[in-house]
């Protein structure tokens, strides 16, 4: 054989090994492959040159990709915060042990190109060794929302986020479940009256806020007229929380003689910390006198919850979720109603419960006795136990949720 061919096999195979998951010593570069959920919208490119490069590029349909390093377990934080999220606006990395998420929501808004350049890294033993993530983004074209184009702008609103009040650290800048997210009803160019009826409610007998998948509504503007009376209401701010990570589809739908006749929407994206809103390292801690804070969501009205303040005790941060808006039931009901809503919100955000027996020994911070264990769940930073709080002379009767870090 030709021996030109024979060291260019050989160092094609010394590059395959260098980058297999299964080799015992770490390289110096980052080798990485992909999952590509979204191939029509995201063209991928891996290059590996003086230093590893991944070039992305997305149009504006969006979607998600994710970038899997070959040859390092556990990526080093992507956030400019010290987190394991970055959000640029137009697209959310996440990192998850080898991997990096990335979400590209849709944005068909016309506006021009936009780039950015992130930086990827892992450690081989004290040498930090760096990825350069270079993403290109597009936003196609403005397309009217149906039945809109038609309507002068004055007429038209917008759902926009206005505000994020994380439950346990002011720094995080992407919501998660439990958090509170504060929405505005604008006119077409975002200008925001708080008080008052803006131009455009005068087009419209009613404004509605809905979301898919959820089963309530809620009426951000309505007027009745009769013989005897003219009424309006219209309240611009709403402030709501989620119970699960994921997408939330937002509509506002304008109403006149029953027909819907302008709509507009906004995409909102909940990603889980270590356990719903609680992120054990860097979310803040009570050191005393915790606060329950309610949890509702305007548009899932079935359950609403109560979230302690995360606390510390014996070195392990901990807390608890229990369940409010119980009045009016009796006694047996407001027992099944809790237990109902705990199962529900940890299917929804964990799965399949396991048997509680002999799961009380990992935990560090129970009380020493008063309280039955039902259900044990857990993932990678979390441990979750149901207890029932069993009656007492100054404890009512009551199921809840603990938590702990692991």
């Amino acid at each position: 054989m030709n021996k030109y061919l024979i060291l260019i096999l050989t160092i094609i195979a010394l590059c395959f090994s260098s980058c297999s998951s299964d080799s015992d010593e770490m390289v110096d570069w980052m080798c990485w492959s992909h999952d590509n959920q979204s191939p029509e919208d995201i063209k991928y490119d891996y290059m590996l040159d003086a230093v590893s490069k991944l070039n992305l590029e997305v149009d504006y349909k969006g979607g998600d990709i994710i970038l899997i390093c070959n040859n390092y377990d556990n990526l080093l934080p992507i956030g400019t915060d010290g987190s394991n999220t970055y959000d640029c606006g137009w697209g959310v990395f996440t990192v998850d042990g080898r991997k990096v998420k990335c979400h590209f929501p849709e944005d068909a808004s016309g506006k021009p190109e936009a780039m950015e350049q992130i930086t990827i890294s892992a450690k081989n033993g004290k040498v930090v060794v760096n990825t350069i993530l270079l993403v290109k983004r597009t936003f196609g074209e403005l397309k009217p929302e149906p039945d809109s184009e038609e309507l002068p702008d004055e007429y038209k609103f917008k759902l926009v986020k206005a505000g994020l009040m994380p439950f346990m650290n002011n720094d995080f800048t992407v919501p998660a479940p439990f958090d509170n997210i504060i929405y505005r009803v604008t006119d077409y160019y975002e200008r925001y009256q708080p008080f008052g009826f803006p131009e455009f409610t005068q087009h419209y007998d009613s404004i509605v806020w809905c979301a898919d998948g959820f089963p309530n509504t809620v009426r951000i503007y309505e007027r009745h007229n009769s013989y005897t009376t003219n009424e309006e209401h219209f309240n611009s701010q709403l402030s709501t929380y989620f119970f699960k990570s994921g997408e939330i589809k937002n509509q506002l739908k304008g109403y006149l003689d029953g027909k819907v006749v302008y709509s507009t929407s906004l995409t909102t994206y909940l990603y889980e910390r270590d356990f719903l809103c609680y992120d054990w390292v860097e979310g803040s801690f009570a050191i005393a006198n915790p606060s329950n804070h309610g949890i509702y969501c305007l548009l899932d009205k079935k359950y609403e919850y109560t979230a302690l303040d995360a606390q510390v005790m014996n070195g392990t941060r901990y807390g608890h979720i229990g369940v409010r808006n119980t009045s009016g039931l009796s006694e047996d009901d407001r027992l099944s109603y809790q237990q109902d809503a705990l199962m529900s919100l940890m299917a929804c955000n964990i799965g399949q419960a396991q048997s509680a027996a002999g799961k009380l020994i990992l935990f560090k911070c129970l009380p020493t006795d008063g309280f039955d264990a039902i259900k044990y769940w857990e993932n990678k930073t979390t441990r979750i136990i149901l207890l029932h709080q069993l009656p007492a002379d100054d404890v009512r009767e009551k199921y809840y949720l603990h938590i702990e870090s692991k």
